[in-house]
């Protein structure tokens, strides 16, 4: 837990299909302070990396160990901690390989939830003394509310009791599965409604002390997501709500706003600041005032002495969110030659929106405490 407890750790995602050792040292050149990785696009001969087949897990796949061990140990010779996070769990396979359709089968029947904790005590059994690992994310953005609420865009809209009584058990028998076999890595556990704050209102800590609570934000999701921006939207300034049913003014205050359930969370419980991380904030490299929503983010963490971690870091499949970039589209020729190995991208280190991020990385503590 020392990691977490000596300074606010600042660090970038990867989701990608490789991680090859160009992304490995340009992270330790940019100084990101750790690496939240979810494997689960990595190459695999079975329907789902690691997990085998989430219908019916089987054990670890062995191969697909191998592979995630070479990364981790990757990362570690450039000394980069890693925070390992999963996309899909037994009865809940991630819905981009999913056909699209969410897999909710985890929250309504025991025997999965049974086979994720399997799966969650054998990874723990093989990463425990594994010196890049500082923390086991264990469900990317969980989202039981959809048992409940198939349509509506606010899912926390629900009655939240009864997800929260599903999530909470759940998580407590992650953490009990996983201390049989590791009693010091850190678990960090996700907020429902896809790691909403808002749904802090109603999270319920578990009885573990080395456990850290995560929430992401994209709010607001007009204004980041540019296939309903459409460039109609800017930062500081008015929003259309999701729903098109009202408009505001989103700025400093109002991103503090949207995030004080976690601030009343903290207070209720009496959680340390350290014991908070923003896993996942980012919005389309295109949006107008990226770079002063990435500023105020950073400075409202920052003054909160929470971690974070921005989405995402050189991602491979989709060049949306890899501020590397700059602010300006890649033409569809261009992407075109970029998948075919015929052209490399043109990474601009120094573009404003980029420049806020290596600022905040080479802000903080140097080095790895595990």
């Amino acid at each position: 837990m020392l990691f977490w407890q000596t300074g606010v750790r600042k660090g970038a995602n990867v989701f990608n299909r490789k991680v090859d050792s160009d992304l490995i040292k340009a992270a330790k050149e940019y100084k990101i302070g750790f690496i939240r990785l979810a494997p689960d696009k990595f190459e695999t001969t079975q329907r789902d990396f690691l997990l085998g087949n989430a219908d019916n897990y089987p054990g670890l796949i062995s191969k697909d160990l191998k592979v995630l061990k070479d990364i981790l140990d990757a990362f570690h010779q450039q000394k980069i901690p890693v925070v390992l996070t999963m996309l899909s769990l037994p009865g809940s396979r991630w819905k981009q390989n999913n056909n699209d359709k969410d897999d909710l089968r985890l929250w309504s029947d025991q025997a999965f939830q049974k086979q994720a904790a399997k799966f969650w005590q054998d990874l723990a059994k093989e990463l425990k003394d594994h010196p890049a690992i500082v923390g086991y994310n264990i469900l990317n953005e969980p989202h039981p509310e959809r048992l409940y609420n198939t349509a509506d865009s606010a899912i926390y809209n629900v009655e939240q009791s009864k997800v929260q009584k599903n999530l909470f058990g759940f998580y407590s028998s992650m953490v009990n599965s996983v201390r049989q076999v590791d009693s010091e890595t850190p678990i960090i556990l996700d907020s429902s409604s896809y790691a909403d704050s808002n749904t802090f209102n109603k999270f319920e800590p578990v009885s573990d002390k080395n456990v850290l609570y995560s929430f992401h934000i994209y709010e607001p999701f007009t204004y980041t997501n540019l296939k309903l921006n459409q460039g109609n939207f800017a930062y500081p300034g008015h929003v259309q709500s999701f729903d098109a049913k009202k408009v505001e003014y989103w700025d400093k205050d109002k991103l503090k706003s949207y995030i004080e359930p976690v601030k009343i969370f903290q207070k209720r419980y009496n959680i340390p600041d350290y014991k908070i991380l923003a896993g996942e904030f980012g919005g389309h490299r295109c949006s107008k005032g990226l770079e002063h929503y990435f500023r105020d983010l950073a400075s409202i963490f920052n003054e909160y002495n929470w971690h974070f971690a921005v989405y995402g870091f050189r991602e491979d499949i989709w060049d949306g969110m890899d501020y590397e970039l700059g602010s300006k589209k890649l033409s569809w020729k261009d992407w075109q030659a970029i998948e075919e190995g015929r052209m490399k991208k043109n990474y601009l280190p120094n573009n404003s929106i980029f420049k806020i991020l290596r600022e905040e990385w080479s802000s903080q503590l140097a080095g790895h405490s595990s």
